[in-house]
């Protein structure tokens, strides 16, 4: 559980010095959040995270040396107590799937609000994935497509690993794998958020999946829904 004492430290990545420099600024205004270090490429990203720990690193793709993606896949790996979220002007299918599958908890576009990226910054430090209305429904169609595909072929092994989970994991995960955030899941449970987090937390650990992405991405493919009444 995130310490609410201390300040979210976050980590700017970002090859153009005007927007860094509006990002610091827009953040250190808010009395949870300091920025503990900025990175002018994708090297000098990797050693500052590597370095300094953060909480959250706010990672462009289209960077000097090292780019966005190749530092998200060394970071998840080596650094992986800091949590990535991808700030770019790339509003690409591919980039989208293969950042999320590195080990992104979120991606933005630029053009969106100083107000969104705050908000992305606390819940990706909660451990909630953070994907705007506009990439989210790239992602929902990737789901179909997946949907689709389980259907021609079922995965067998994932429907015995649901086995390890208790009856309400199960149910959580349904809920999860159908695109509901915790609020939601414990409005439709009646069950408290913190309930929610522990059961999202215990299903991710048992399934050994990385974060909640995985586990959105194994419901599709397990066909855990089918299993409703």
């Amino acid at each position: 559980m995130p310490d609410k004492d201390k300040k979210i430290a976050v980590v700017i990545a970002d090859d153009h010095r005007l927007f860094r420099e509006m990002l610091y600024h827009t953040l250190m205004e808010e009395d949870d959040i300091e920025v503990v270090g900025e990175a002018v490429d994708g090297k000098e990203a990797i050693e500052l995270t590597k370095k300094l720990k953060p909480d959250i690193l706010l990672l462009d793709i289209s960077m000097p040396r090292i780019d966005g993606l190749k530092a998200t896949k060394i970071l998840s790996r080596e650094s992986p107590k800091t949590k990535i979220v991808i700030l770019t002007a790339k509003d690409d299918d591919n980039f989208v799937f293969d950042l999320i599958h590195a080990g992104a908890m979120g991606y933005l576009l630029k053009d969106t609000s100083t107000d969104n990226v705050i908000s992305a910054v606390r819940s990706a430090h909660s451990g909630e994935s953070v994907v705007q209305p506009r990439v989210a429904s790239k992602i929902l169609r990737e789901f179909a497509r997946l949907m689709e595909k389980k259907k021609e072929d079922p995965s067998k092994e994932k429907r015995i690993k649901l086995q390890v989970l208790t009856e309400r994991e199960k149910q959580v995960v349904q809920l999860v794998g159908k695109g509901m955030n915790n609020r939601e899941i414990a409005q439709k449970l009646f069950i408290s958020e913190a309930t929610v987090k522990t059961h999202v937390a215990n299903s991710i650990r048992k399934l050994d999946l990385r974060d909640r992405v995985e586990l959105v991405l194994f419901a599709v493919h397990s066909g855990i829904n089918d299993d409703e009444e």
